[in-house]
């Protein structure tokens, strides 16, 4: 082929027929294409999209196809021709009164005129040995056409751990491998995806190809790279974004006596609506990144205990008496006094609001349980341990978003958190505790370089990068090579 004529890699998505191939194109090119119902035929004839595109002109293709109807009648007819393909395709089915074998006829047509690779999709979830009344016979059919076949495993149903997956797709392979023209078994499901496993996808294809057809797929695989990573940076700024204005956020109440705790009641109901505000639009902003629809319909659920006030420690010293802190400096006098705040309160501070202890204070006794006529303006402000639960929450709703298939219609909330996904973030964002703790602090009394909110924005970024990278090594291995 001419240098100068921009070069195109084409797949062939074809099956038995109802296993998802149009579903998981939508879920590929993160838009509605074709139809999807559930009944067999639905789609009755080829349909091509372009799924990456480089600036050059060079195009991956995908072929929506016709599922495979009656295949061993077809099997059977095809055993008795001298040129079983050519017969096939020479032979004129009525569309409507033969619709298997028609549909059949026009996915071979495909394979055999457009396919560099064919995407043959099962589902995951059945027992490859049960499934082989059908694909026995298909595979045999394909074998025919000498394209090499890629099994895709479709349907797989809930997040998996890694060892339940690798088990599941060593079933298929073991089964599948004495079809010389299989080169592959790997996972990706329409419904539950992660976009990394596209990837994986397309690494598969390059390697399986000709040897004059890996250069353009491997500049097709990169700019599919840059695509999702720029997706993956941005959507990790905008949750920055919240957590940084959540730390900066404060509201200042003054006043004294009893009108005073209404006040600081108030404050921190604004505090959460901004909050859930501010959520909701980051987490459609990633919806609509990722080629989604649907609605966030964010629901935190924040208490006055994810709240605190804090104050001076000398105006904490001058409430509780000097003998509380006693022998106290630094880190240890916060927490020191928090401790004899809840102490003298009976526990009622820990009831009301959550004690910083080393930084922020805590709130003051003179403060509130006295209810002081002394006029003193508290500042509210969420807490670092709260913002902790909320750097791990926002991650969990990414790793819901990214894994949306279109398969499941819109997005809706986060009804798709395994424990699976919250456990390790949760394991892995430990790792970066001290990390979080530091970035949390930005008064002038503790930092001897205060940043800026954009500055902060960034650094929470790069933060969030690296927890949510750590992840996805545990799930997806291969993320390593996506240099996020």
């Amino acid at each position: 082929m001419s240098h100068d004529v921009p070069q195109q890699v084409t797949l062939s998505i074809t099956s038995h027929t109802n296993v998802g191939k149009t579903t998981l194109i939508r879920t590929l090119l993160r838009r509605d294409v074709g139809k999807v119902l559930d009944q067999a035929h639905v789609t009755d004839q080829n349909e091509k999209f372009t799924w990456v595109e480089t600036q050059t002109g060079e195009k991956l293709e995908v072929w929506d196809t016709p599922g495979f109807g009656n295949s061993v009648q077809l099997l059977r007819l095809l055993e008795k021709q001298e040129s079983p393909i050519g017969w096939m395709i020479a032979h004129v089915w009525d569309r409507f009164k033969d619709r298997p074998l028609w549909c059949s006829q026009q996915a071979l047509k495909n394979v055999r005129d457009d396919a560099d690779i064919v995407l043959y999709l099962v589902n995951a979830l059945e027992d490859p040995k049960l499934a082989g009344g059908y694909i026995n016979p298909e595979m045999e059919i394909l074998n025919w056409l000498q394209k090499p076949v890629l099994v895709v495993l479709n349907q797989i149903g809930p997040e998996r751990d890694q060892s339940e997956m690798a088990v599941c797709e060593q079933a298929w392979h073991e089964y599948l491998q004495k079809y010389s023209v299989v080169r592959g078994v790997l996972s990706l499901d329409s419904f539950s995806r992660c976009w990394v496993l596209e990837g994986v996808l397309l690494e598969h294809v390059q390697d399986i190809l000709p040897m004059s057809s890996q250069p353009p797929m491997a500049r097709l695989a990169k700019s599919w790279k840059r695509h999702n990573i720029e997706i993956f940076k941005n959507s990790m700024a905008r949750l920055a974004e919240v957590l940084s204005r959540a730390v900066y956020d404060q509201e200042e109440v003054s006043g004294t006596g009893p009108s005073r705790k209404i006040k600081v009641k108030h404050a921190a109901k604004e505090l959460r609506h901004r909050l859930e505000q501010d959520i909701r639009l980051a987490v459609q902003d990633l919806i609509n990144w990722h080629g989604l629809e649907g609605d966030a319909a964010i629901k935190i659920q924040t208490q006055l205990h994810d709240m605190t006030v804090p104050m001076e420690t000398s105006v904490m010293e001058e409430a509780l008496g000097r003998a509380a802190l006693g022998g106290f400096g630094g880190a240890a006098a916060g927490t020191a006094t928090g401790v004899a705040i809840d102490a003298a309160t009976g526990g009622m501070s820990l009831g009301l609001f959550a004690l910083t202890g080393a930084f922020l204070g805590a709130l003051g006794l003179a403060a509130w349980g006295n209810e002081t006529e002394t006029e003193e303006t508290l500042k509210i402000k969420w807490v670092p341990t709260y913002l902790n639960t909320l750097a791990q929450d926002l991650l969990l709703h990414y790793m819901a978003v990214s894994h949306f298939g279109r398969g499941r219609g819109h997005f809706q909330g986060t009804q798709e958190n395994p424990e699976l996904w919250s456990e390790e973030i949760q394991r892995v964002c430990e790792q970066y505790q001290n990390e979080f703790e530091r970035i949390w602090l930005i008064d002038d009394d503790y930092l001897d370089e205060p940043v800026g909110p954009e500055e902060h924005s960034r650094e929470v970024s790069s933060l969030l990068s690296s927890a949510m990278h750590d992840v996805f090594l545990i799930f997806y291995p291969s993320a390593s090579a996506l240099d996020i």
